[in-house]
C-alpha cells in the first residue's frame, strides 16, 4: 500500500464509488503503521477542504489536543492525492 492506492481511492471518490470518509478510512488504516485512528478522519477531511481553498497555514484541532496547520496535516497523513489538482 501506498501513494498508489491513496490515488485510486481518490479516484475512486471522484467517479462515487466511494465517499470521501471510506476512502480516508482504508487509507489512514492500510497506508500508516501504525494505523492513524478513525479519529482523525474529520481532521483529514477538513484539511483537504481548507488545502483545496489555499488556506495552508489555518489551524486544525487533533482529537489528541494537538493543534497543527493544514500544511503539517495534509503531509503527515500523506492526503496530498486527495486535492483537487490544479
Amino acid at each position: 500500500m501506498g501513494n498508489l492506492h491513496a490515488q485510486e481511492f481518490a479516484g475512486m471518490v471522484e467517479v462515487g464509488d466511494l465517499r470521501l470518509e471510506q476512502a480516508l478510512a482504508i487509507h489512514l488504516k492500510s497506508n500508516h503503521y501504525p494505523p492513524v485512528d478513525d479519529a482523525f478522519i474529520p481532521v483529514a477531511m477538513g484539511a483537504i477542504e481548507l488545502a483545496n481553498d489555499d488556506q495552508w497555514d489555518a489551524e486544525l484541532y487533533y482529537p489528541n489536543g494537538l493543534t497543527r496547520t493544514v500544511a503539517y496535516t495534509i503531509e503527515g497523513l500523506h492526503l496530498e492525492a486527495f486535492l483537487d489538482e490544479e
